[in-house]
């Protein structure tokens, strides 16, 4: 290690302190789903649920003014430091976030800060795949056979296949079928729901062989920012989960719809569409049963408009159009973004970097994929 980066160390590990137990979806997923959910049902869908949350033990405020003491302005290298003054800046809005879970609408105005609302050009990316349905109607829906409980033991056999020390368990809170938490080191499977065997396989790649490979590669890194993430992470590395589900054969058109659908739910969010609204929408506009449309509409306006699942569709479109060219160290040696290739190079000449330890299987060959699909890929640009 070179001397010169003492107080770049130094800041990375205060860092480090600070925010590594700073986890938003531990606190973001309604605990009351399921009530609410027939509440919402009985009403014939006209009384928008009232989510509770659970609560965060974190002393916020303490953490955003030991945040805002740190002297990023000392690190040795001005590049670096601008850098780290952007993290300080991208944490202080997920510290928003946490404080303002289920605050309408200040929790918007904090995941507006921190994920961003879609653009023109995603909406567009929307409405190409939606308008593409008719092409894909000889589809027929995969046949969910496996329950949560197989699920689990899916994903242990899978991750086995890496070698990771994890905890994987059914637990019931959760808005998505299954996410893997950082800090717990743990795939979790959200309880009762059913599975397709595409449906496993596309999780698995996704959940275990990018967000798992990169937790485990980021703590080989000298620096612990890789594992709290660089500003803007989240695009990237949702686009490269996607990505994996493309390249192991288990994208298809109803999970690109489903990503579409979030981008254009998210607008609905930033808009002002109340969660009724938003769900009549996606069921008598884009055909979703009542189930799928009250899953995705609570995703997305979960703590009051929580616009992170925009950023799969255009995470994914961005690695897709650089497939040829990944540099995957900088994309698998963490929480990173592609953003800061040139940082990350930085850190590489400067001794900062690591080897990786460990790979997404998925991207090693590419299993077929509907002509039709790939064609429709190709229309966004």
């Amino acid at each position: 290690m070179k001397v010169a980066f003492e107080k770049l160390q130094e800041i990375d590990s205060s860092l480090h302190k600070l925010l590594g137990k700073v986890e938003l979806l531990l606190y973001i997923n309604p605990i009351n789903t399921e009530k609410v959910k027939q509440q919402f049902f009985k009403s014939k869908f006209i009384e928008s649920p009232q989510f509770r949350y659970p609560k965060c033990p974190l002393n916020i405020e303490r953490i955003r003014k030991e945040l805002f003491k740190l002297k990023i302005q000392k690190i040795e290298e001005q590049g670096v430091a601008d850098f780290y003054q952007e993290v300080r800046w991208y944490f202080s809005g997920v510290l928003d976030c946490l404080q303002h879970v289920g605050k309408e609408p200040l929790f918007l105005r904090s995941s507006l800060k921190t994920f961003g609302a879609p653009t023109q050009k995603e909406l567009e990316w929307a409405s190409i795949i939606v308008n593409a349905a008719p092409n894909f109607n000889d589809q027929t829906p995969a046949i969910k056979n496996f329950s949560a409980e197989e699920a689990v033991q899916f994903m242990k056999e899978f991750v086995s296949n890496y070698g990771f020390e994890v905890t994987v368990k059914a637990v019931t809170h959760m808005s998505s079928k299954a996410m893997v938490s950082n800090s717990q080191k743990a795939v979790l499977i959200k309880k009762g729901e059913r599975f397709s065997a595409q449906e496993l396989k596309s999780l698995a790649h996704h959940e275990i062989g990018v967000h798992l490979v990169t937790t485990f590669n980021a703590e080989k890194q000298q620096l612990k920012i890789f594992s709290l993430g660089f500003p803007f992470n989240v695009q990237t590395q949702e686009g490269l989960a996607v990505l994996s589900e493309y390249y192991c054969g288990a994208l298809d058109y109803d999970r690109l719809f489903e990503l579409a659908l979030r981008v254009i739910t998210a607008d609905y969010v930033v808009k002002g569409v109340t969660f009724v609204e938003a769900f009549d929408a996606l069921t008598k506009t884009f055909g979703l049963s009542n189930d799928r449309a009250f899953n995705m509409v609570t995703r997305l306006y979960r703590g009051g408009g929580f616009t992170k699942d925009r950023l799969y569709l255009p995470g994914f479109v961005e690695l897709y159009q650089q497939r040829n060219a990944l540099d995957k160290d900088l994309l698998f040696s963490g929480k990173t973004s592609s953003e800061y290739a040139a940082l990350v190079q930085n850190l590489k000449s400067n001794g900062l970097f690591s080897s990786l330890e460990y790979m997404s299987h998925s991207f090693d060959r590419q299993e077929p994929v509907d002509q039709r699909l790939d064609h429709l890929i190709e229309l966004l640009k």
